[in-house]
């Protein structure tokens, strides 16, 4: 979609990777409003949806990422809305809003943000002659950046590998950044929902293991590590909430894909993945950017798992609940409404692997990257084991 006003010089687009819009429409001078991007999805995930929860549950149509271009001869100041989608993907679209100059992301101010709570949000900024900006609700990464931080990563560090676990409907690979193999393998993944961009904080998860710290190093020997950024490249890509390119609801079909029915490139890559792997403990990172609640855990109940993993489960569990003082928390039970449909039950059921869905709530990408690393930290710790942290030996200290 792509809107010019010859009165202004601007130009508004969301033609490009990540790019989220649908009608774009001029309201007054230098001012400018767009709707969501449609996002349809199967009928089997709408009705689960209208059964367990009324038609609410997960939410769609909760991304927004416009680009502003101006070919006027001197500074304007845009007043751009982004109206709010019916669904219930308006509850997921609080402030801080996004504004990406070169070379980086920077919140829009509450000055310049006048929010209006399910309808819409009012963001107000000035634009140079021939500059071009994108604005967003989050901070998004695309498909190419993430992948271009992976081969920075392997080729800086001599630590990590690139895998490509397969490609999508769009033909984009689909990536996973390894350490050397271990007995047992942790893996940190973003969640398969692009409108929770969680690229950044897995990948800095992977910048710390290379610190040389004490206990990273000792991490390392202990694990092999695993890292999937953007599980759900062609979504993001395409400005999606939850969806890949066919319209397809990657992170809920796990359970048609095991039960031998058509299912997406994604979830197949990634489920072939884990069959690899059996990972001893899976974390998923989904972010908000948002700092008007607590963060979020679901843990999987113990009963998911045999009793000999019973006290490591309460071990890593009782880290990750140490992390914060207080919490939104609720355990995946047997028994909830669509609870075979994602990986985690699965990957308990099939591995008996110790997965956690983790939703960070910290405004800036800097501190949502640093929650992420305490938390693969103090999980990985907590997996090792009391035996495995009494073998730390005293620093080695030399002069210099």
């Amino acid at each position: 979609m792509t809107f010019h006003d010859p009165s202004s010089g601007l130009t508004i687009d969301a033609d490009f990777e990540c790019g989220s819009a649908g009608e774009i429409r001029r309201t007054g001078p230098c001012a400018y409003e767009a709707d969501p991007l449609p996002e349809t999805v199967p009928d089997w995930f709408l009705e689960a949806l209208r059964r367990h929860f009324a038609g609410a549950g997960v939410p769609r149509e909760y991304a927004c990422a416009v680009r502003v271009t101006s070919a006027a001869p001197e500074r304007r100041t845009v007043n751009l809305r982004f109206v709010f989608s019916k669904t219930k993907g308006k509850s997921y679209m609080r402030p801080p809003y996004w504004v990406y100059r070169e070379p980086r992301w920077r919140p829009i101010p509450a000055s310049a943000t006048a929010f209006v709570r399910d309808s819409h949000v009012d963001l107000t900024f000035d634009l140079d002659p021939g500059e071009s900006v994108r604005v967003a609700n989050k901070p998004y990464r695309t498909p190419a950046e993430v992948a271009g931080e992976m081969e920075d990563l392997t080729a800086a560090s001599g630590l990590f590998s690139v895998r490509e676990l397969g490609r999508t409907a769009q033909g984009r690979p689909i990536l996973a950044l390894e350490t050397p193999p271990r007995e047992e393998t942790l893996v940190v993944g973003a969640t398969m929902q692009p409108a929770e961009p969680a690229a950044r904080p897995v990948l800095a998860v992977a910048h710390y293991l290379t610190s040389r710290s004490d206990l990273t190093t000792r991490l390392l020997d202990r694990f092999r590590f695993a890292f999937l950024p953007l599980p759900n490249p062609d979504g993001a890509a395409g400005g999606r909430s939850v969806t890949n390119a066919l319209g397809e609801v990657p992170m809920f079909s796990f359970g048609h894909l095991i039960a031998g029915q058509p299912a997406p490139l994604e979830t197949k890559a990634v489920w072939n993945y884990m069959t690899t792997l059996r990972p001893a403990a899976y974390v998923e990172f989904h972010t908000h950017y948002q700092g008007h609640t607590f963060h979020k855990l679901n843990p999987l109940s113990l009963d998911w798992f045999p009793p000999a993993l019973h006290d490591r489960v309460k071990r890593a569990d009782a880290a990750l609940t140490a992390l914060n003082a207080e919490w939104r928390m609720t355990p995946i039970e047997r028994g909830m409404p669509l609870e075979d449909t994602g990986k985690f039950t699965n990957l308990a059921v099939h591995f008996q692997t110790l997965a956690y869905c983790y939703q960070i709530y910290a405004i800036t990408e800097e501190a949502t990257c640093a929650h992420a690393v305490e938390v693969v930290s103090a999980l990985a710790q907590a997996l090792a084991g009391p035996d495995w942290a009494a073998t730390k030996k005293p620093p080695r200290i030399v002069k210099g």
